[in-house]
């Protein structure tokens, strides 16, 4: 599955940073926060759209949700399509996983975390997960370990109508338990984001090596 991407190139960049949007939404979405996040123009971005077009709007779904829940065949199927896409932009590059950052939002966070816990992988130099949880599906092997003081930041809307708190915190529990360095954050807002939100995780991202 190719994906189409949006590139932020900074010059001599030697990290990537992957963002992943959410529902309806689509590659310019967290784009448009890079310039904030990430001033001192440390990353590459790059923020691929989720390869399926909704019929109302412009934008697109990572994985199907039904009355069951997530849909387990369109989900694993995008986690594989980023998982390609970030070992080719890596490869391409000539910058290693390790100093790759995942990241995404609601739909794309879930996904930033399953790629975070695929068994095997070379690990990210950090993760992003902003209101989501972890990845629904407990016959599908995970592992967050060994996370190594790992940088995650967790984030999540105190009023969020579709991720319930818990979910966030249990993410945030998990990787914690696993080794990672967490900041977990909550915000007076609902399922979205806000500067304050965008702040923290550019003062997040600067302690990044």
């Amino acid at each position: 599955m190719n994906l189409v991407t949006y590139r932020i190139e900074r010059e001599d960049a030697d990290r990537l940073l992957f963002l992943f949007h959410g529902y309806s939404a689509e590659q310019h979405h967290l784009a448009a926060y890079v310039p904030l996040i990430d001033p001192q123009e440390r990353f590459t971005a790059i923020c691929p759209r989720a390869p399926h077009d909704l019929a109302d709007s412009d934008g697109a779904s990572w994985f199907d949700i039904g009355d069951e829940g997530f849909d387990k065949a369109s989900f694993h199927q995008s986690a594989g399509a980023l998982r390609g896409l970030v070992d080719a932009e890596a490869d391409a590059a000539g910058i290693p996983v390790e100093r790759c950052v995942i990241g995404g939002f609601s739909q794309g966070g879930y996904l930033a975390l399953a790629l975070a816990g695929q068994p095997g992988r070379a690990h990210y130099a950090g993760v992003w997960a902003m209101c989501c949880g972890l990845p629904p599906f407990p016959d599908t092997p995970f592992d967050l370990t060994p996370g190594g003081g790992r940088p995650a930041l967790v984030q999540y809307g105190t009023r969020d109508p579709f991720i319930a708190n818990a979910d966030s915190s249990a993410a945030a529990t998990a990787l914690s338990d696993a080794g990672w360095e967490v900041r977990l954050e909550g915000y007076d807002m609902a399922h979205s984001q806000t500067l304050e939100m965008m702040a923290d995780a550019k003062e997040w991202l600067a302690t990044i090596d």
